[in-house]
């Protein structure tokens, strides 16, 4: 990073961030921005609802993002050096899911689960990786590929559910615009 900048503003930084790479300050950026986003978020939440009940409700609808988002921290490291497509791919297959999930059930006027089963199976597997010292980094990488399949199915099959739903709702077709009935 020290060829980017200046020497005059390289001098006044420690050590550590005057050699970063480039791609790891950009990182830490990128880690900070999402932590004040973050904060500003939870800020204009408390400050817009008031009551206990519906902000505890509020809040708890952030349980699957939040154990998605620490489930790649439970893993022992090799395997997240080694596996890591599969790891992100996985976990980028459940959020998305669970984001058109709440997406469109809040559009349903739905209730929405505080605990997403499609983030069990992933949680799972992590944990009994963590766990079990007998796993191969074969078997982990087997186990990891097979629920990447897995979590691809159910987002397709989920959002081929939910689109025939709402196409019989509406009375529309999905594609196409319907013939007039004369």
């Amino acid at each position: 990073m020290s060829v980017l900048l200046p020497e005059s503003i390289v001098s006044h930084l420690p050590e550590s961030m005057s050699t970063l790479e480039l791609r790891h300050a950009m990182l830490v950026g990128w880690c900070i921005m999402t932590v004040v986003l973050v904060l500003l978020s939870f800020g204009r939440f408390f400050s817009c609802v008031r009551d206990n009940k519906v902000r505890l409700s509020g809040i708890s609808k952030l349980l699957s993002p939040l154990l998605l988002s620490l489930v790649p921290f439970y893993l022992p490291y090799h395997l997240v050096v080694n596996d890591m497509r599969y790891i992100s791919v996985a976990i980028g297959l459940v959020f998305s899911l669970i984001t058109k999930k709440m997406i469109v059930f809040s559009m349903a006027k739905a209730a929405f689960a505080t605990l997403q089963l499609d983030v069990v199976p992933l949680v799972l597997l992590c944990v009994w990786l963590h766990l079990d010292d007998h796993f191969t980094d074969l078997g982990a990488s087997a186990l990891l590929s097979a629920l990447t399949l897995w979590h691809t199915y159910r987002l397709l099959f989920w959002a081929r559910t939910a689109i025939t739903q709402i196409c019989a709702r509406l009375d529309i077709n999905c594609f196409t615009i319907k013939k007039k009935v004369e």
